[in-house]
């Protein structure tokens, strides 16, 4: 896959990665995404002039919204601090799986502690 790059700020979510220990900074992209495939990517997040190895879902949230609007939310692996109203680029490398509604939010951290063990691997292969 060509890496897909996209820009934006970092605005507020429903706050729901950070209750799980899994937070994520979302944001509504400068480019047109209603075209991508919506799922999770495994990703690179640069913001203030680093770069971090991310996962990254382009969605709608299913489990969680019950509106259309479409975004980007990445979880930065090795990164703590603030990213709110921060301008942040976003590289997918790798799609890893389609956009799905889980019948419960257990079942969709599940899932998510699965992707980003297997984002983790697959970035660190192609880092080194």
């Amino acid at each position: 896959m060509k890496p897909i790059i996209l820009n934006g700020t970092v605005v507020h979510g429903n706050h729901l990665g950070a209750t799980i220990d899994m937070p994520t900074a979302n944001i509504y992209p400068l480019e047109d995404i209603t075209n991508l495939p919506k799922g999770v990517y495994y990703s690179k997040v640069s913001v203030d002039g680093k770069s971090y190895k991310a996962i990254t879902n382009i969605g709608t949230k299913p489990t969680v919204k019950s509106d259309n609007a479409v975004n980007a939310e990445s979880y930065l692996y090795d990164f703590s601090g603030d990213l709110y109203g921060k301008d942040i680029i976003v590289e997918l490398v790798e799609f890893r799986r389609p956009e799905m509604k889980f019948d419960s939010f257990e079942q969709l951290t599940n899932q998510m502690h699965q992707d980003m063990e297997a984002g983790q691997n697959f970035l660190q292969k192609i880092t080194k």
